[in-house]
Parts: C-alpha cells; structure tokens; sequence
C-alpha cells in the first residue's frame, strides 16, 4: 500500500504518483516533490514507487481551535510584544475547524484545481504527515535554466472590497517583504535583479499586492536562496528572527506545513510554493490554518476578518460539495 501523492502547477496537467513520503536531513538530498514544515525542522520527500494502490492516513490529533473571544485577546498581547522586540511585522496565525467528509477529498482536490488555475494544487497522505490540501498563489522560486523568479505577496482584503484604496498597514506590509526579499538576494550576490509592482492580484475570495521579482541564478544556488528567502516576512514577520521569537510564544498551535515550503525541487529546474490556503483533513473535519499580518496599528477584529475571508478559499468549495 503506498502513499497518496496529486498535484497541479498552473499551466499543466494534474499529476498522480504513488510512492511514499520520508523525512530527509538536507534540502540537498531532495530530487521530485518535496516539502517542509513552517520552520523547516521537518523535511520531506517523496519517492516513487511501482505500487499503484494509494490509501489515505488521517491522524487524530486535534490541533488547537482558538475561540474569537480569545483569539482577540491574544492577537492584543502579540501586538504588546511589538514595541520591546522593534517588530514592524508579524503573522499570527490560528486553526479553523470545520465539518467535511473525508471521503470527498478527491472531489475537493479536482474541484480546487478547476476554481483555481493559477493556485498550486495539491494533495498528500501518508503515516509520516497525515493528509493534507490546499490551493496555494505564493511562488517561493521558480527557475528554469539561469533565471529565477520569486514574489512578494502581502497585503490583504476582500474582493467585494476590490474597489477601496489601500489602506498605510497593507502598503507596508507589502513593502517590508518586497525590501527582505531584495536584501537576501543581493546579499547572495545574486545578478540581473528586476523588480515589478506591486500590484493587485485576485486570489479567489481575496485580493493580494503582488510584486514580482526576477534574476539570474546558477543552479548550485537554488537551495542557497530558497533557504535564505523563507519563511519570508509574509509569513513570518521583520526583523525575522524576532518575529519567529513571538510566534512561538504566542500560537498556541503547531504550524506543522502551514507556510512550509512544498512543491518540486530537481537539478534541472524548480517550482517551491509557499504553502498557504491549505487543512489538514481528519475522519470528518478540516482543519484550516489561517493567518494574518499585524503591524503595531492592526485591529485584532480586523485581522480576525481577513483570516474568515482567507478560509473562504477552501470553504466555498468545501460547502459545495
């Protein structure tokens, strides 16, 4: 019986492997699809087989469901930690649950790559990382050849909002990643630097600013980079390390692949997203991991809004099945 691995890069055709996933020590030795948890303390490969027979994992862990009420409450202290630590970003995130039938999860990943075409779409199961979905619009690096390709994309609102200005805190966010991102790869010594945005870029129920970000790259430094660029202030915060800091402390779930790196990684050529509008499916649940980016000015509700309006990627599938 061998692990259940589909996925879809825009543009291309839906792929089914069957093979089973295994927890390497270094993105080095990965070759095919590949995946890591948020702080890259886990890394995963995939590695085929000839058994074609898949079966689905599900573990029966619950994670934490943080209520509104507390989840006001704890957004209020994050920002408190802002001030001491001199953060001008920071993501916290939280655990959606909500009722699906796990028998549908094929369903649901066929359907997710029919509403999004441009979305990484993808579906894992196995014992080593349970089963997990998503529908993910963040390139990490893409390269082909010399040239390489990464995004900034950060800033938020809702698409019946398409026409509203954006407001100082989603211009900043936006900046403050588009500046981490270009820093890395200067100091990487990384040429041919050309920067695009930002901007809007619809994401289903959501709209994002998007700048994009092109250079050239020799092909022994695209784990250099993909290393260095993630997790990216989009998902974590800036300054990093002391953004990573207060989310350790203040989430009171585990990441797990939430905003880990997934995607392909071979010698000739790349495609790593970052792993975002994604659940973890159990027997009749999904469990959707949420996030939002907070500046000292954000409003706890506010933010609470963004992370309905972010789970609205998955859900309005999920109601239609």
């Amino acid at each position: 019986m061998s692990d259940i691995l589909k996925y879809r890069i825009p543009g291309s055709e839906k792929i089914q492997k069957s093979g089973y996933f295994r927890e390497i020590k270094l993105m080095k030795e990965a070759n095919g699809f590949f995946m890591t948890t948020f702080l890259k303390d886990r890394l995963i490969e995939f590695v085929p087989s000839t058994n074609t027979e898949g079966k689905e994992t599900f573990f029966t862990s619950e994670p934490y469901i943080i209520s509104k009420e507390n989840y006001l409450k704890d957004a209020q202290n994050f920002i408190n930690l802002f001030e001491d630590k001199k953060i001008k970003k920071a993501v916290l995130s939280r655990v959606k649950k909500v009722n699906f039938n796990e028998k549908k999860i094929t369903n649901l990943f066929d359907l997710l790559c029919e509403t999004y075409p441009k979305a990484f779409v993808y579906l894992v199961s196995g014992e080593a990382i349970g089963t997990w979905i998503g529908a993910t619009p963040e390139i990490l690096i893409h390269t082909f050849s010399n040239s390489g390709f990464t995004m900034s994309l950060a800033g938020t609102k809702s698409i019946q909002d398409k026409d509203k200005e954006w407001g100082e805190k989603e211009i900043l966010e936006q900046a403050y990643v588009t500046g981490f991102i270009q820093d890395k790869l200067v100091s990487l010594g990384i040429k041919g630097l050309e920067i695009n945005g930002p901007y809007d870029v619809e994401a289903g129920p959501v709209i994002h600013l998007k700048t994009d970000i092109s250079f050239d790259i020799e092909p022994l430094k695209v784990i250099e980079v993909a290393k260095s660029i993630h997790p990216t202030p989009a998902v974590s915060g800036l300054p990093q390390k002391e953004a990573i800091e207060i989310i350790n402390y203040r989430e009171p779930h585990d990441r797990e692949f939430y905003t880990g790196m997934i995607g392909l990684l071979t010698h000739s050529k790349t495609n790593l997203y970052v792993n975002l509008r994604c659940c973890q499916i159990q027997k009749g649940a999904a469990y959707l991991y949420l996030g939002g980016g907070f500046t000292k000015d954000s409003i706890p509700a506010l933010e609470w809004e963004e992370t309905e309006n972010k789970s609205r990627t998955l859900l309005n599938i999920i109601e239609n099945l």
